[in-house]
């Protein structure tokens, strides 16, 4: 009996990479549907009701976050495996807490693809190579929420806060309230430093 998988990402080649790659592998794959952000995630769950659904976390309109908490809600038996780029522990944590199964790395999922499958269809949660490590360092003082992390991203990529605020569905003081508290946690107010920090980390290349 064939796995039903489908591909979330805001980016057409990495869904056609997985797409390819799934076919490629032993496996009996069914690719049964993909999208570009966490609004058609939800949609594709709810039409489709796939296995296993790959998201990227990073997405406009709705985050991996959201969708995958609400697919958990509307389509409980599909199972969510998150395959971004972003390694920070807010995303990681803010996707198995939304009942994600899986969390890889792409620069590692040609790799780990086959054998995350295989867990998590098995009710297993797989964590990729380095993952675990960084969900469980509970020390930092610089951790930033989820939401926090996605405005970071934002600022550092030169939106306005009235940008911002449209991009995630929040008010404007919202915004203001997240920078506030990002500026606290990193201890660092100029949008030159923190944009260094955001590509430091890695959740943008700008």
């Amino acid at each position: 009996m064939s796995i039903r998988i489908a591909i979330v990402d805001d980016h057409q080649l990495v869904r056609d990479g997985l797409a390819s790659l799934l076919q490629d592998l032993d496996t009996d794959v069914e690719i049964v549907g993909q999208g570009a952000n966490g609004a058609e995630a939800v949609l594709i769950a709810e039409q489709e009701q796939p296995d296993i659904m790959l998201m990227d976390v990073a997405m406009p309109d709705i985050n991996g976050i959201d969708a995958t908490q609400t697919i958990r809600e509307i389509a409980p038996n599909v199972r969510v495996i998150a395959v971004t780029m972003h390694a920070e522990r807010s995303f990681i944590t803010g996707m198995l807490g939304a009942g994600a199964m899986g969390y890889i790395r792409k620069e590692s999922a040609f790799e780990e693809i086959s054998t995350a499958i295989d867990e998590v269809i098995e009710g297993r949660v797989h964590l990729g190579a380095g993952i675990e490590e960084i969900a469980s360092d509970h020390g930092r003082s610089d951790t930033l929420s989820a939401r926090e992390t996605e405005v970071l991203t934002m600022i550092a990529e030169g939106k306005k806060t009235r940008e911002i605020a449209a991009d995630l569905f929040l008010s404007e003081k919202t915004v203001e309230t997240h920078r506030r508290q990002i500026s606290r946690k990193l201890k660092i107010s100029s949008v030159a430093e923190l944009t260094k920090y955001a590509i430091r980390r890695n959740l943008t290349s700008v």
